[in-house]
């Protein structure tokens, strides 16, 4: 799913109440996940959704034009979002007494010096994250190729990762070849979506498995 056209709507004021629950019911879904709900509720109570609604639309209305920029918003981009603002929202209740605390019981390394995203203080359930994501990809691929690409892409991901694979039927190796190079000129030129390692191997092992054996092509 393209979530581009859902935060260009929200920044300018136009989403519809479905939209907007929508984004509520993610937020207050990520920050029951982090662990921080009963923070959140001691000092907003259970306003605390509207709260972070109200910060999630000043970070997307700054980032707007970047936002039109992009051909496609993915889910892993569109959650970055609402995480920067769960972890903002979070630290404006920490007291400096807090902050000072938690720095003298936790001395600084190279390992728990780093930001608070890359620690997994607020730990996502990542997993469950690219998960989606290389669903979302996967789909996404789909509509991108056409099915004339799926012998040429299946023989040369067997090549890569297989063994034993046939050629497609009816196509000379200079043919063969040279399909190959339009389809990689094409993926380079047109591709808009910055896979991660993992969905892009879940891409490979679900579409030799769904596609390429199952319709005869390895």
């Amino acid at each position: 799913m393209d979530y581009k056209e859902l935060l260009i709507k929200f920044a300018e004021g136009k989403g519809t109440p479905k939209e907007r629950e929508f984004l509520k019911n993610t937020i207050a879904k990520f920050v029951r996940q982090t662990g921080k709900e009963e923070s959140f509720k001691k000092r907003w109570g259970d306003d605390y959704v509207e709260e972070l609604l109200s910060k999630l639309s000043v970070k997307v209305i700054s980032q707007k034009d970047l936002i039109k920029e992009k051909s496609f918003v993915s889910w892993k981009y569109f959650l970055s979002i609402i995480k920067s603002c769960v972890i903002e929202f979070h630290q404006e209740l920490r007291s400096l007494q807090e902050f000072l605390y938690e720095e003298a019981k936790n001395p600084k390394t190279e390992e728990n010096n780093r930001s608070v995203e890359e620690t997994g203080i607020f730990a996502y359930e990542e997993k469950v994250e690219e998960k989606i994501e290389a669903e979302e990809f996967y789909e996404y691929m789909l509509n991108f190729l056409e099915e004339k690409d799926y012998p040429i892409l299946c023989y040369y991901l067997c090549k890569e990762f297989q063994k034993d694979c046939k050629k497609p039927e009816g196509l000379s190796e200079t043919n063969l070849y040279k399909r190959w190079e339009r389809l990689k000129k094409k993926l380079r030129d047109r591709l808009t979506y910055e896979p991660s390692a993992e969905a892009m191997k879940y891409f490979i092992d679900k579409f030799l498995s769904e596609i390429c054996k199952k319709l005869g092509y390895i």
